[in-house]
């Protein structure tokens, strides 16, 4: 499999400051989107997440982005053990208010990701974060979690701002021009999809709303973390 060309870098500090200024009022604005881009049905988005995730009490459970600890709050609901990882301080500590006994860790996950971080999770998760980085961007970020942190037989489920095709996207776009941030990369089912089977993934994809969709990955050749 011919390796993705990919350089390290560092989040535009001006994404940081904008979480950290968004922080507190994340979870009062978010309702309000209901039927409108980019956020309808966020909590059916976060539920199918969970449901599909499957878990049993006393699994591992890494959540990359973990924002104010919606998603991560979930799972610690069902038993589980959770690691978080955030670059927005402002946005951990909201997550802390909510999952004291959680591990939330800062991180970029353009760069090193925390020492700390144990080898071995059964699941990887992250829920509208992605969308921040390009595909091949996505990809690195990907393969990184699950040659490094992901159990062999474990299970990444990415959640996010996403449409079943290139052209439903383009729909969207012009749709919600207004709404529609040049600056973000939205996810397109079918591309994202075939870039996946290259990169030696089983992949499910599921719409949830108009603009909300969920990926479920394996590694079709499990591989066990090397460090």
């Amino acid at each position: 499999m011919k390796e993705m060309s990919y350089t390290p870098m560092k989040t535009n500090p001006g994404r940081e400051q904008l979480f950290d200024r968004w922080a507190a009022e994340y979870d009062r604005i978010i309702p309000s989107f209901s039927g409108r881009f980019p956020f309808d049905g966020y909590e059916d988005v976060l539920d199918a997440l969970v449901a599909t995730a499957d878990t049993t009490h006393g699994m591992k459970v890494l959540d990359l982005g973990v924002g104010t600890g919606n998603l991560a709050e979930r799972f610690v609901r069902r038993g589980c053990t959770v690691w978080g990882v955030d670059f927005s301080v402002s946005m951990l500590e909201k997550a802390r208010e909510k999952l004291p006994h959680a591990h939330l860790l800062r991180g970029d996950l353009l760069g090193e990701w925390p020492l700390e971080l144990p080898g071995q999770f059964d699941r990887i998760v992250s829920a509208y974060v992605l969308h921040e980085f390009d595909l091949t961007t996505k990809m690195h970020i990907l393969r990184k979690a699950a040659e490094t942190y992901l159990l062999p037989e474990g299970r990444l489920l990415i959640a996010d701002i996403s449409f079943p095709d290139v052209l439903e996207r383009t729909a969207a776009a012009l749709r919600w021009a207004a709404e529609w941030d040049k600056d973000e990369h939205y996810w397109a089912a079918d591309e994202t999809l075939a870039l996946l089977e290259r990169e030696d993934f089983s992949a499910v994809y599921r719409q949830v709303s108009f603009c909300g969709g969920l990926f479920s990955l394996m590694r079709k050749t499990p591989s066990f973390p090397n460090r």
